[in-house]
């Protein structure tokens, strides 16, 4: 069968598996939206190891005949597009169906969609309009945290729905009843662990940030936090912000208004070797995650990413989030919304002496091994049966 890797929106963690799976098998990538500038040199290296991709591949008008096909899906699965996020995802995912190029995804295809949302939804659309084709997703965060309609079919009708931690597998058979729950599977997503990682404590404790900047990822907890370690504990400490989005000029406000510029460095978005150089520049990695209108992090890769350069962490008691932070292992583990309690978290580290420190380097970088991208892409290509 033709292996089909279909995406909306191409993210870094997406890339470590896509050039994780191109090490094992071949595979045809479909990108529904162009993706940043940022990912051409590894959607060459893509190329260059056989991966036929097609980014935006449209014709000019929709297909007549998807189009009525489109019209009986609709009647028939009419209770999925209630709600005004599920109407726009049925209607987005039929619009797609309709234009994409005849044999983008021909018969005798097996499909593999990220997030049980659009690209799932064009599977599901191709698996009961031609013969032959098969379907499996990976489910993650903001697609199954709001009552997602979708979910239940789209679960039903797939060979294998595949969640990246167990937080998520109990979730979703607590919130979505009477699927098959045989067909849902552990895979972990991962990260090219480096050679060499972070060894050393800094005489200036650096903290560090790294993330796209939304309510989600609690930066408003930990500008509040280090406001107070430097104003009323009068900590020596610095923080490392790296990453941009839509709190950017608050958080440039929040730096001026506090008189903070000697003690924050704001680095905006940073890539490949940049990211590297980051994480070895840091003693502590934090990430103060919380949920927000139906939507939190599921497990962030960016803790993969500190953990596997040896750096300690600190995060909250969310979601997937404790089976990488694990609490006086590998960092500190602490309520969401819990300003003091990163604080803490914080001091913990500034006076920890350097014995105890290194422990939780080591610690930090061998829970990685649990996030090995191309251990896991085995595992995952095997669950998909995309390994021969």
């Amino acid at each position: 069968m033709k292996k089909i890797y279909l995406i909306k929106n191409l993210s870094p963690w997406m890339i470590n598996e896509l050039l994780a799976f191109s090490l094992f098998t071949q595979f045809r990538l479909v990108l529904l939206r162009k993706p940043a500038r940022i990912y051409h040199n590894d959607i060459e290296e893509l190329k260059a190891r056989g991966v036929e991709i097609f980014i935006t591949p449209f014709q000019a008008f929709p297909s007549l005949k998807r189009g009525l096909f489109s019209v009986y899906f609709i009647l028939k699965n009419i209770s999925c597009f209630l709600g005004f996020k599920n109407f726009v995802f049925g209607i987005k995912s039929i619009h797609w169906f309709t234009i994409l190029r005849r044999n983008i995804i021909p018969s005798h295809s097996s499909v593999h969609a990220q997030f049980a949302t659009q690209a799932s939804i064009i599977a599901l659309l191709y698996k009961n309009y031609l013969k032959y084709v098969e379907y499996s997703f990976t489910f993650h965060a903001h697609d199954i945290y709001f009552p997602n309609r979708w979910f239940r079919l789209l679960v039903n009708e797939s060979e294998k729905a595949i969640s990246i931690s167990e937080y998520n597998i109990n979730y979703v058979e607590n919130r979505y009843l009477k699927y098959n729950t045989d067909k849902i599977n552990l895979s972990r997503l991962g990260v090219f662990l480096p050679k060499i990682r972070s060894t050393q404590k800094h005489d200036l404790l650096t903290i560090g940030f790294l993330s796209w900047w939304e309510e989600k990822k609690g930066l408003l907890i930990l500008l509040n936090a280090f406001k107070s370690l430097i104003d009323e504990c009068r900590v020596p400490i610095r923080l490392i912000l790296a990453g941009d989005g839509p709190m950017h000029n608050h958080v440039i406000n929040f730096i001026k208004d506090n008189k903070l510029h000697n003690y924050i460095e704001v680095r905006g978005k940073i890539f490949g070797k940049n990211k590297g150089d980051f994480y070895k520049e840091i003693d502590i990695f934090t990430l103060p995650s919380i949920a927000s209108q139906n939507d939190m992090d599921g497990i962030p890769v960016v803790l993969m990413e500190a953990v596997s350069f040896g750096v300690p962490i600190i995060s909250t008691n969310l979601s997937g989030i404790p089976e990488i932070c694990k609490n006086n292992y590998n960092g500190f583990l602490i309520p969401s919304n819990d300003i003091t309690a990163l604080k803490k978290a914080i001091l913990k580290f500034y006076y920890m002496d350097d014995v105890q420190f290194q422990q939780f380097r080591r610690r930090a970088y061998k829970s990685s091994r649990d996030y090995d991208i191309i251990e896991n892409s085995k595992n995952k290509l095997e669950k998909l049966r995309w390994d021969s």
